[in-house]
């Protein structure tokens, strides 16, 4: 090769190792200044190996030849099915997303064993805790699969809100909100969630309700605890519109460019220097962890954290509520029986039990805020449950044990934990199956879903 015969091998190879002493000996802006300012100067410290050989090649050419080799793999592996390159499933899937879809239409997507946890890989900390294979599948309009609806069938109820909480981000496609609801309460639902990047509008609502044959009697929506809402004075955003669409072209914009194997691979590359022997690790600051009393760590990222460092005014309160409510009042006015489900943050759940120290009161306030938002509600005359009461009841004896309902490196729930809430909402809403029971877990896709 060209680059080759310029520039040998043995000689990046030489350049490279003095770079590397000069840093570590002089320290960057030094070694800066000596190998490479000199050089361009013409300075006898300057680097021979980057001095002009016979006029052939030039530290100038090498720079933009190594930019433009970047570019060509780079939208190479693009191009590839990116999620057998490194790239999350989500990520993968959320690449050219239907204008009223979150995710790419029929799709599956096989997860092998071993994936760390989100929070894990955050902070770039050795995981301790694996997932098991996982299957991540669309429908034909761009939503997860719910395996235990039959094909063609009109769902009874609609799961809309939550974000990753009810598509299931680390769940495979039995083991989701939707389809273990489906399994304790024999009502067919279909799962509406959407990524946070590109929450759900009305126009986004009566796209995918006009894809059943008939309207889905009931909805759950839910709302997750770190989020604030605040009613705008336009009220509830249409999705239609410039603006609208304006977002949508950032959505796919931001899913290409983050869905790049390459980058992806020089950021794990990077992590695994920045080890605290290479170099410092700067991304545990973003993660707090607890010692369990087993001694294993969970790890809290910033959102869950959110709701303690920042309590809530009452005002704020109201303003969520009010949301929320007229949330309610759409979808009722489309027919549909609304429920309201809040889902809290592990630390929320497990914060009195591990926190004793400057947040502490912080913690215990979004415990009681969580509960005014709740009356708020119903006070309304909004049908709620309130998920925090699901798992306070035994948030004490998990911290004990360990055996919890959320993953500890991660910030979402187990399919344990997933049929807790789905026993809780099939009791609630008046359909628990006798025989409901927690499925056991199964490797493959299951029945089809609608459509």
């Amino acid at each position: 090769m060209e680059l080759n015969r310029k520039l040998p091998i043995r000689k990046v190879i030489r350049v490279m190792k003095r770079v590397l002493n000069a840093l570590r000996r002089e320290g960057p802006i030094t070694a800066y200044r000596r190998l490479f300012v000199s050089q361009a100067s013409g300075q006898a410290d300057a680097l021979p190996e980057m001095q002009p050989e016979h006029g052939r090649w030039r530290l100038g050419r090498l720079a933009p030849s190594v930019l433009a080799a970047w570019l060509v793999v780079d939208v190479g592996l693009r191009a590839m099915p990116v999620d057998q390159l490194g790239v999350s499933p989500i990520a993968a899937a959320q690449r050219f997303a239907g204008r009223r879809s979150p995710f790419r239409t029929n799709i599956s997507i096989r997860i092998p064993a071993g994936s760390p946890g989100e929070n894990a890989v955050r902070g770039n900390l050795p995981p301790t805790e694996r997932r098991p294979p996982l299957r991540f599948s669309t429908d034909a309009w761009g939503y997860r699969r719910n395996p235990e609806v039959p094909v063609g069938a009109v769902p009874d109820l609609l799961f809309v809100g939550g974000d990753s909480f009810i598509y299931g981000a680390n769940l495979s496609d039995e083991e989701t909100l939707p389809a273990a609801f489906t399994r304790a309460s024999g009502l067919l639902s279909y799962n509406g969630g959407r990524s946070h990047l590109i929450p759900a509008t009305l126009a986004d609502l009566d796209w995918l309700l006009s894809r059943f044959s008939s309207t889905p009697r009931r909805v759950v929506l839910v709302h997750l605890e770190q989020h604030r809402r605040r009613l705008p004075k336009r009220g509830l955003d249409s999705g239609i519109g410039v603006i609208a669409d304006l977002k949508y072209v950032r959505y796919v914009a931001t899913g290409w460019w983050d869905a790049s194997p390459l980058s992806n691979a020089t950021r794990r590359l990077f992590r695994r220097l920045a080890d605290d022997k290479n170099l410092p690790n700067t991304y545990g600051q973003d993660i707090v962890a607890y010692a369990l009393p087993d001694g294993r760590l969970i790890l809290f990222r910033g959102s869950e954290t959110f709701p303690a460092r920042k309590p809530q005014t009452e005002a704020e309160i109201r303003g969520t509520a009010e949301f929320i409510h007229q949330w309610v009042r759409e979808l009722e006015a489309r027919g549909l029986q609304t429920h309201v489900l809040l889902l809290p943050t592990r630390f929320t759940v497990y914060g009195p039990w591990l926190e004793w120290g400057k947040l502490r009161a912080g913690v215990l306030q979004a415990v009681q805020d969580l509960h005014s938002l709740e009356a708020e509600l119903r006070g309304r005359n909004v049908g709620t449950i309130n998920g925090l009461r699901v798992f306070q009841g035994t948030a004490a004896g998990d911290v004990r044990t360990g055996e919890l309902p959320f993953y500890r490196e991660d910030n979402h729930w187990t399919p344990e934990g997933v049929d807790r809430i789905a026993r809780v909402l099939a009791d609630s809403l008046g359909h628990t199956r006798p025989e409901a029971h927690v499925a056991k877990r199964i490797e493959g896709v299951g029945r089809s879903a609608t459509p």
